[in-house]
């Protein structure tokens, strides 16, 4: 949070501030801070321009800069609008310095969006990503020149006892002093495997379940069937947030099982209006679909081949 905050502190003088990109698993705090840190930004700077992007949902160039035509600088355009048209008005209209959050920055179809951002006079960005060797890979060379300077914060997974205190926590303010154990704790913090929002979203699970059996607070017992819940849970939002291309990929595998790339390439073409290339599937969709354990991949005399991940084995408390 400090680093975050230090990269953004020259906007409190009217300067442009440091790039910044945050890296690390899912689950470990990324967005959350790089929120908090505009939010402690705006508290010095209350009209600094700022705007938020999830890059998985509009992950092509003209997305994101409509996205900022309307966010950052207020200026609603046509659906239809040019790439030219729309980074004219950003051009026109924006009055830096200002931040925008680049969420799930590697999820951009067309990376010199991050070009971009750099001719914005004033604007910066925290970009936020999994893997900094994954995003700049896909960099061209003018682009990776742009953003190879700047901050880079990486984040670990957390620890058991971190996860633990973040679930007492979280349960004292949320459900009371007494709901929650800490033995009830620990064991939601063993078994999340350093995830907080998994971690959360078991609490929240196990809650249900007690007041749906008329309990004032969480029994062990409950907890198995709460972390099952959680996997459920975040699969299935992670499943809501996948792009057209990622969708497609996930429901042929749903119908055909188990496929080769290049068979699975050959489905997905047929299934979806604007295929992207195979090379473009290979090195950003499918990795992110094994990343958020949504696909799983072997290798089979040099070929790979894909189906849908296997639920989680039984959880033992």
């Amino acid at each position: 949070m400090n680093e975050v905050t230090d990269a953004l502190s020259p906007i409190e003088d009217g300067q442009r501030a440091e790039n910044c990109f945050l890296f690390g698993p899912s689950g470990a705090g990324k967005t959350t801070v790089a929120k908090a840190a505009v939010r402690e930004l705006r508290k010095e700077v209350l009209d600094v321009p700022h705007a938020y992007v999830n890059c998985w949902r509009d992950y092509t160039r003209n997305a994101v800069l409509d996205r900022l035509s309307r966010d950052l600088v207020g200026a609603a355009v046509p659906r239809s609008a040019s790439t030219s048209t729309l980074l004219e008005r950003v051009h026109r209209n924006f009055n830096g310095p200002g931040v925008v959050i680049l969420d799930e920055v590697d999820q951009l179809r067309e990376t010199e969006l991050l070009y971009d951002l750099h001719e914005f006079r004033g604007l910066s960005w925290i970009g936020i990503a999994n893997d900094e060797v994954d995003l700049l890979a896909g960099l061209d060379e003018r682009v990776r020149s742009r953003v190879s300077v700047g901050y880079r914060v990486t984040f670990d997974r957390y620890g058991e006892d971190t996860i633990a205190e973040i679930v007492r926590l979280r349960a004292r303010s949320g459900l009371g002093p007494n709901a929650v154990s800490e033995e009830v704790c620990e064991t939601i913090a063993r078994l999340v495997d350093g995830d907080a929002r998994m971690g959360i979203t078991t609490l929240r699970a196990a809650a249900r379940k007690a007041s749906s059996k008329g309990l004032s607070n969480i029994p062990k017992r409950l907890v198995k069937d709460a972390v099952e819940d959680a996997q459920i849970e975040v699969r299935q939002k992670t499943i809501s947030k996948l792009n057209t291309h990622q969708r497609a990929l996930y429901e042929v595998l749903q119908k055909e099982g188990r496929l080769i790339q290049k068979e699975l390439y050959a489905r997905y073409q047929e299934t979806h209006s604007d295929p992207v290339t195979l090379r473009y599937l290979r090195e950003n969709h499918l990795p992110k679909l094994e990343h958020y354990n949504l696909v799983d991949v072997e290798q089979h005399g040099g070929k790979k081949e894909y189906r849908l991940a296997i639920q989680s084995d039984p959880v033992v408390v």
